[in-house]
């Protein structure tokens, strides 16, 4: 349903783009995958309407066809708690010096030299993906922020929720009997479809963070708080710096935290992660899957 989705909406998208589109595109322009040269309104079109189809039309077609009750199957009807959104925006804000930490762990990832031909190829992957993130997150007005914030933040929040916490991680539930081999095997395979190696921890915990505050929030909208969050900050940011004259070279570059920041920053998130799953337990159990 994902594939079927992602073929239908990206047709369409692509169709209003050349219909709408007042430069026209220039085909030549994706010859040798040559990222610079890469028309930007062409890459925001495909990237909205594959991820839309795939992500968010996709999962809830499969919902009607199994249960026909999608806001059941995605836990959209469960009460949402006041407190339990404040924490989750509490944990994102605090935790970010910690995913900053573990980011810098990553980045520092070496393979030995019989897989050398593979950490360049990682290498060289990373390097294209950071470069058209880049493009992307060029923004001169509030115009672009807004086209930013719904590509980066609003469909990825929603669809990847949906996606994988929503539906995978639900269906490995029910494959395993175990929330939390779910829980972990849907991360590891979120972190992974992103094809960022040196990413790929941070990723894998946010995405294991966002599983366990479903199963124990018993409300989507948690995860995709988090979710949005986590990457509306990034778009802002982004935004902020060039705003200031500043190079998106100095976003990557640039670290925020000193290893006090990281230490203060994992014991307050292991804080407001005990208060979050005690503040569960008073009104609701967790997920079960049967």
């Amino acid at each position: 349903m994902a594939i079927v989705g992602a073929i239908v909406f990206t047709a369409v998208g692509l169709v209003i783009y050349f219909l709408t589109s007042s430069s026209g595109f220039d085909i030549s322009k994706l010859a040798g995958g040559n990222i610079a040269n890469m028309d930007i309104g062409f890459i925001q079109a495909l990237q909205i309407s594959s991820s839309f189809g795939m992500f968010i039309a996709g999962p809830i077609a499969f919902a009607y066809i199994i249960e026909r009750k999608p806001a059941q199957y995605f836990y959209f009807d469960n009460p949402l708690r006041g407190i339990l959104l404040l924490l989750v925006f509490a944990i994102m804000l605090f935790s970010s010096p910690l995913f900053e930490w573990v980011t810098v762990i990553n980045q520092k990832m070496s393979l030995p030299d019989s897989l050398k031909s593979l950490e360049i190829w990682m290498k060289k992957s990373e390097l294209e993906a950071a470069m058209l993130t880049k493009k992307l997150l060029v923004m001169k007005d509030y115009g672009d922020l807004a086209i930013n914030i719904l590509m980066v933040a609003i469909i990825p929040a929603i669809g990847e929720e949906l996606f994988f916490r929503g539906g995978m991680q639900n269906i490995f539930g029910q494959w395993f009997k175990n929330h939390h081999v779910a829980i972990w095997v849907t991360a590891i395979i979120f972190s992974s479809i992103h094809m960022q190696f040196y990413g790929f921890l941070p990723r894998m915990f946010l995405g294991a963070l966002f599983g366990y505050v479903l199963v124990y929030g018993r409300s989507i909208w948690l995860a995709i708080l988090g979710h949005f969050l986590n990457n509306g900050t990034a778009v802002v940011m982004a935004y902020v710096y060039q705003k200031q004259g500043k190079s998106l070279d100095n976003l990557d570059n640039e670290t925020s935290f000193n290893n006090y920041s990281y230490l203060i920053s994992a014991i307050i998130t292991l804080i407001l992660l005990i208060i979050f799953f005690k503040k569960t337990k008073d009104k609701t159990i967790k997920i079960t899957y049967d």
